[in-house]
This record gives C-alpha cells, sequence and structure tokens, in this order.
C-alpha cells in the first residue's frame, strides 16, 4: 500500500459526505430549482416564486453555500424575503444534509421567532413533496420544528436575539430574520448599536466553522447592522429596492406590484416607503427635519477649512459664529463654524473631537476663535465640563433647558426654511440632525448622538442674537412667566400708571380695563399690531427687542435673513 492509498478518517468522510450530497441534492435539485419547482406549491400563487429576484437571491445563497461565504440579502417588505431566504433555505438545507442537521431561525424576539417556525410547519404540511421527506416528531406542536429524514433527527431551532441561550452550536444555517425589530413592538433607536455588539460577538459564533450566517431585513437606519455587514469581507451582499433595482429595470417584482401602485403608496406614506421599499433607512417618522429639507441646505462648493490655521477667505462685512456640542465619554465632541456674507449664512468648518481631554478641548477652541475671528460661539456647558478652564471669551456658555432647546430648534428651522442656509454635505453631520426628533431627544446610534443637530442650533442662535439684534425667547406664554409685575390686570393697572398714561377709567374692575378713546389714526400708525381689537394694546406694552406686545401677547414674525 503506498502513501496516497492512505486516507485519514476525515478525509474518507468528506467523501462519502460529498457523495450524499449529490445524491439528496438530485432529489431536491439546486436551492433555486427548489424554490421554484417544489418550496412554490405550498402557496397558493407558485408563480410568483419565478420572478427575478427570486431566481437572483437563490442563486446568491447557494453560491455562498459552495464557497463558505456568509450573506446579507437587503429586500422590501412583501417581497418573499422571509419565505424564501428565511423559512425555504432552513427546509432545504435539511433536506440536502447528509446527516442529522440543526439550523437556528433568529429574530429579534421569542415571538417573532415562533412565528417563523409556525410559517414553516405550514408550508411543510401543505407541500406533499416535502411532507414525504420530512417526518414531523411533533405535529401537533405549532412552534416545533423537529423531524427525521431517512431516520436521522433534523431541527430547526429558534430564538430572539437576546434571550437565546448561549453555548448551543448549528451545523446547518444561522437565519437572521429583521433582528433589528420586532414589526409588533418597534425597537428603540437607542438599541441599534446593542443588537450590533450581541450579534457580531455572540450570534456569529454560533454556527460551527464553515456553516453559513443569512442574515436577511430591512433598514432601520443608516449605519445599522445591514449597513455594516454590507462592508464586512465575511459576507456577500444583495441589496434591491422595489423601483429601480438594478439598471433597466423599473420595478422589482411587477408580478405582485405595478409601478402605478407603488407610486402612489410613495406618495400617501413618503418616509414609510423610502424605508420599507426603497431600503433608505431613517430614524423616526416624527424627526423634527426631514431628510429632504436638509439635503436642500447642503451646498456643493462648501468645504471644511482647516481649523488650525488662520481663515483668510475674508470679505468686508463677513462675521464669523460657531457651536460646540460638548459630547459624553462616548460620543465625540463637534464644531461647527458659519460664516454670514450678505444674506448667505455658509458652514465653513465642521469636526468632531473624538477621545480629546477637555484640556485639549479648550486650547482648541481658542485657536478656532483666533484663526476664524470669531464673532460669538455658544458651546454646550449643561453638565461644566468646560468650567474655569481658560476659555476665549467669544465662546459663551449656555445651559440646556428644555425652553433654551425649543428657541434654539426655533431658529435653526427658521434658517433651514429660509432658503440661505449653507451646510456642508457630509453624511455623518446629516443623519445626526435626522436623528433628533420632535421632542429634541437624540437616541444613540451608530453616527452618534444628535451632536450635529445641537452645535448647529448654537451656532445660528448666535448668528440669531449677534447679526439680527434680537433674541427669541419661545412662546409669549414663555415670556409672561417670565414678567410677574404685570401678568395680572392689576399689574397692568399699575404699569399704565407707571408709563404715565393715566386716561383709563380707574373705577373699571381690573380685569376689564378700559381705556379712553384714543385718536384712531395715530392708534393705527403706532400700535404693535394695528389689527388688535384691544384699546389699551398701545405701544407703551411694545417690547421691541422681544417683538412681543406685553398685553395681548402679539409676537412680531421677523426674517432671519
Amino acid at each position: 500500500m503506498t502513501q496516497k492509498d492512505v486516507v485519514t478518517i476525515e478525509e474518507a468522510f468528506n467523501v462519502l459526505s460529498s457523495g450524499l450530497i449529490k445524491q439528496q441534492k438530485q432529489k431536491v435539485g439546486s436551492f433555486k430549482e427548489f424554490v421554484q419547482n417544489i418550496w412554490c406549491y405550498s402557496y397558493d400563487h407558485p408563480e410568483y416564486f419565478q420572478a427575478w429576484h427570486v431566481g437572483v437571491v437563490a442563486e446568491d445563497i447557494e453560491e455562498c453555500v459552495n464557497t463558505g461565504q456568509n450573506y446579507v440579502a437587503v429586500l422590501p417588505r412583501f417581497h418573499f424575503k422571509s419565505t424564501v431566504l428565511g423559512h425555504a433555505f432552513s427546509v432545504w438545507r435539511l433536506l440536502t444534509a447528509p446527516r442529522d442537521c440543526s439550523v437556528l431561525y433568529l429574530s429579534y424576539s421569542d415571538g417573532m421567532a415562533r412565528y417563523h417556525i409556525s410559517e414553516i410547519n405550514k408550508a411543510i404540511s401543505r407541500n406533499p413533496v416535502i411532507s414525504d421527506l420530512l417526518v414531523n416528531r411533533n405535529p401537533k406542536a405549532d412552534y416545533s420544528a423537529r423531524f427525521y429524514k431517512n431516520n436521522q433527527p433534523m431541527e430547526i431551532a429558534h430564538g430572539g436575539l437576546f434571550s437565546f441561550k448561549r453555548g448551543m452550536h448549528v451545523n446547518g444555517a444561522l437565519i437572521a430574520d429583521d433582528v433589528l425589530r420586532d414589526p409588533e413592538n418597534p425597537l428603540n433607536m437607542g438599541q441599534i448599536t446593542k443588537v450590533e455588539d450581541h450579534f457580531l460577538t455572540e450570534s456569529m459564533f454560533i454556527p460551527l466553522k464553515g456553516v453559513p450566517v443569512i442574515v436577511l431585513g430591512t433598514p432601520m437606519m443608516p449605519g445599522d447592522l445591514l449597513a455594516k455587514l454590507q462592508q464586512d469581507s465575511r459576507f456577500k451582499s444583495r441589496v434591491l429596492p422595489a423601483l429601480d433595482p438594478v439598471p433597466e429595470r423599473r420595478v422589482l417584482m411587477p408580478e405582485l406590484y405595478s409601478e402605478e401602485w407603488l407610486l402612489e403608496q410613495q406618495r400617501a406614506r413618503p418616509k414609510s416607503f423610502a424605508s420599507e421599499f426603497m431600503l433608505i433607512p431613517h430614524f423616526s417618522t416624527e424627526s423634527y427635519f426631514n431628510e429632504e429639507d436638509i439635503t436642500k441646505c447642503e451646498y456643493a462648493k462648501a468645504r471644511s477649512a482647516p481649523a488650525t490655521q488662520v481663515f483668510t477667505d475674508i470679505e468686508i462685512g463677513d462675521q464669523f459664529f460657531g457651536g460646540f456640542d460638548v459630547g459624553k465619554k462616548r460620543h465625540p465632541s463637534h464644531l461647527v463654524i458659519f460664516r454670514k456674507r450678505g444674506e448667505y449664512l455658509e458652514q465653513v468648518h465642521q469636526s468632531f473631537l473624538e477621545g480629546w481631554s477637555y484640556s485639549d478641548q479648550i486650547e482648541y477652541l481658542n485657536d478656532v476663535a483666533e484663526n476664524f475671528n470669531l464673532s460669538l460661539g455658544y458651546i454646550d456647558n449643561t453638565r461644566g465640563e468646560l468650567e474655569d478652564r481658560g476659555l476665549d471669551h467669544r465662546w459663551l456658555s449656555m445651559t440646556f433647558t428644555k425652553k433654551s432647546k425649543n428657541t434654539m430648534a426655533h431658529i435653526f428651522e427658521q434658517f433651514v426654511h429660509s432658503g440661505n442656509l449653507r451646510l456642508i454635505k457630509d453624511e455623518r453631520q446629516k443623519q445626526q440632525i435626522l436623528s433628533v426628533s420632535n421632542d429634541l431627544k437624540a437616541p444613540d446610534t451608530p453616527m452618534g448622538h444628535g451632536d450635529a443637530f445641537f452645535s448647529i442650533a448654537m451656532a445660528l442662535q448666535s448668528v440669531h442674537e449677534t447679526a439680527y439684534k434680537f433674541v427669541d425667547l419661545g412662546s409669549a406664554a414663555d415670556w409672561f412667566d417670565a414678567v410677574s409685575p404685570y401678568e395680572t390686570p392689576e399689574g397692568r393697572r399699575e404699569k399704565l400708571e407707571d408709563e404715565g398714561l393715566t386716561n383709563f377709567n380707574k373705577n373699571s374692575p381690573a380685569d376689564t380695563l378700559q381705556m379712553a378713546p384714543v385718536n384712531a389714526i395715530e392708534r393705527m400708525e403706532s400700535a404693535p399690531d394695528p389689527g388688535c381689537k384691544e384699546a389699551v394694546c398701545n405701544p407703551s406694552f411694545w417690547v421691541p427687542e422681544k417683538g412681543l406686545c406685553l398685553y395681548c401677547g402679539h409676537r412680531q414674525q421677523f426674517n432671519f435673513i
């Protein structure tokens, strides 16, 4: 016997396994053949499984099985994503396995994982070919997928992403189906990073070496797990939106959805359609700004100038304003500088200070104030990190309160809709802006913590106060809270007397103060609100720098730019 005739047990097993796999595949065919010729008859419309994208993803996934690669598929809702890549692939792996085989089906929650198992069992029971090959070991259990195939035990285990017990390993496949969220209980955006960390450090190690990991879903937000895996060399990826998925193809699945129907859905629900059908993630339908608003503000020619050099692109009349959001340990600080030139306000700098000490940040901010000849800037010093560290006088501290944040956001909104705001085109900055909700809360995300929103908002407030000579104090109710001496009818009577306006009826009840008739033409010319029906509404109650009448609450509408 020569050395060539000697084989190890492992080599012999591999030869045997190869033969058995080929034999088994002859029964059910390739994965594409299985889906389009066998699996499809578990459903009322088997013709839908002939759709172009079904064949594409089926060929993708079998290629991954043969090459030892993993697979991530990002597909629209209601396009057979789970039915083919989750349910059908799990069953096909059992049918083509040479010996006992186990597949793990993960979803975000236990409930969703059980739902998928139930759907798999229904599909098998409706299909005479598959039910003849797989004998259900627990036919009365809806949420158990345990079978015998040629007397070999087969199983599709299931579990929620975070509840699945450590220590188990599978030799068939790991299916991760919509692990980003439970459709019945939408995911808190702050858990996106937690999902990513858990999946990459825990779930990825459940399959044995060489066993495929299949991840499928619809994106939740930029930079989420689906986006990260598309950049992972261990994964082959496929992203197919419902419209224009590839060149020369307008509709992904015309067999089921017409272009007219899709466009109608887009008009009716633009944000959810963008996420669920076009695979363009957004943070929330309740974001303070929508993506279109911010995109319109992005200026192709805007560039971030170095903060360590004297800025020289200056014309007479230019003014510079800044905003600095101090980050916590997990998030970097964010700096922005804007130049006001004529009617335009252009962003000329932004930087993320990751891992910087507070002392280094102070030194940096002082250099920035000099190099850009800063007129005014605000820093978020709510937690006092930068207090008493020698900060340049042009940087003012701001304490974030509900009122101050609302004021900043309102000013930010006015600038956005003015048409004169020019932002640097930067994806990280944009997504941080979009992450902030209507109630001005910012979740933890892979892109940050809304830092850019608040640094820009502070910079715009400094512009608002300096360049336009007034301070916005929010609502009229907020202002009344701050002017208690005159917030009652008695106070208004006192105010009239203080101003020497004695032509009112002192005998009238305080809450029905009435002024004696005045010259109508004079009043129309001088009243803060000419349309006010209250005769007492006159210039004595007008606070010009606030744009507010203390009596009737009328607010002047300012054009910021």
